[in-house]
């Protein structure tokens, strides 16, 4: 475990294709390669930017040239498991000279995978579970803008006192679980041998100055670039990153926010929706700085407008270096508090997937 590296986006994201079988015209289906991230290693459960970036990645695969992701609006429906692949069903729903359809319905073998690094075609033959995620994304063609577009000042200005001109690597990497129990576990001697995330490189800007106690104007800002090269002639694969950064630690906001990060009972993704609204050559993720020649940051900043009942929202805009709001996320949550240690399931089931993993060195509650 200690001389793990973060895979590239690419590796990531890798696809077998798998024989739809006879019968199943306008439907396609592909299986997942790589393991998808947990915080609380094999034994925890899957993140879930992972099955929603890589459905759409999926999809991908069934669409002409020229056809870009713009519109993706997703459910999840049962929590993925980091131990077994996705099995991902693409059906065609349009076809359309500037844009088309896919629904794209995600399931996972009932079993475990004996390789816990990359999965095997033949797991995709096993017994297949209950849908667990489900979506609708729309791609579109580029096309000739008819009006000037307008957005709102840029996260770079609105946050310069913040931000500065400090470089990205200088932020602390974003946590696997952004919670306080969290952060006083893995501050502790000797820190527990925590799994990497992989894909991306995603910072997490102190806000501590300016989020006070009113949930309304608490904001998270993230700076995200890719591990490794992302080819451009696959504009899809660079819109399927912006995706999975999307969900890290998105729900956290609204238990931190209001105040009971360390008493979350239970916690997930219900709904997530991305739209964006660049031509595709302001998606992609080129631009390079000038002392390293390392690829620039890209900001996602992040606030909670309601909740209640048992969930919370999530809103965020994805903008680029240069100041162009590439994107903007919708998402819903189940979150409740927990009333007791005892029922503080988040940080119990993490505890728990450490252990079984061999990370957490024998340690227990703090």
């Amino acid at each position: 475990m200690a001389d793990e590296k973060p895979l590239t986006f690419e590796d990531l994201m890798s696809l077998q294709t798998l024989d739809s079988g006879e019968g199943e015209q306008g439907k396609e289906k592909f299986m997942s390669v790589r393991p998808a991230f947990s915080a609380g290693g094999v034994a925890g459960g899957a993140f879930g930017g992972h099955v929603y970036a890589q459905a759409v990645w999926a999809a991908a695969q069934t669409v002409g040239g020229g056809m870009v992701v713009h519109n993706v609006h997703g459910f999840f429906t049962l929590p993925g498991m980091p131990d077994r692949p996705y099995v991902y069903e693409v059906t065609h729903l349009s076809e359309g000279k500037s844009y088309c359809t896919r629904n794209v319905n995600v399931r996972q073998p009932t079993t475990p995978s004996k390789s816990r690094s990359r999965f095997k075609e033949g797991d995709a033959g096993k017994v297949l579970g209950k849908i667990c995620f489900s979506c609708i994304c729309s791609f579109k063609r580029d096309e000739k803008e008819t009006f000037k577009g307008h957005q709102g000042v840029c996260v770079q200005e609105r946050w310069k006192e913040v931000l500065g001109s400090r470089n990205g690597e200088a932020w602390e990497k974003s946590p696997g679980v952004d919670a306080p129990w969290y952060h006083r576990q893995t501050s502790t001697s000797p820190p527990p041998l925590l799994p990497i995330f992989p894909g991306l490189d995603i910072r997490k800007v102190n806000m501590t100055h300016h989020n006070t106690s009113d949930p309304l104007t608490y904001r998270t800002l993230s700076l995200c670039r890719p591990f490794g090269h992302l080819p451009i002639a696959l504009p899809n694969l660079h819109a399927c990153a912006h995706l999975y950064a999307s969900d890290k630690n998105s729900l956290f906001i609204i238990s931190n926010a209001l105040g009971f990060g360390d008493q979350v009972g239970k916690m997930g993704s219900l709904s997530h929706s991305v739209v964006f609204h660049v031509p595709t050559s302001e998606l992609l993720f080129q631009g390079r700085d000038e002392e390293g020649g390392k690829l620039e940051w890209w900001v996602q900043e992040a606030w909670t407008p309601t909740s209640g009942q048992g969930r919370g929202v999530h809103e965020s805009r994805i903008w680029s270096p240069s100041g162009r709001h590439v994107a903007t996320t919708w998402q819903e949550g189940l979150i409740r508090k927990a009333e007791t240690g005892e029922g503080e399931k988040q940080r119990l089931m993490w505890e728990e997937g450490m252990r079984k993993d061999g990370r957490l060195r024998g340690r227990g509650k703090l």
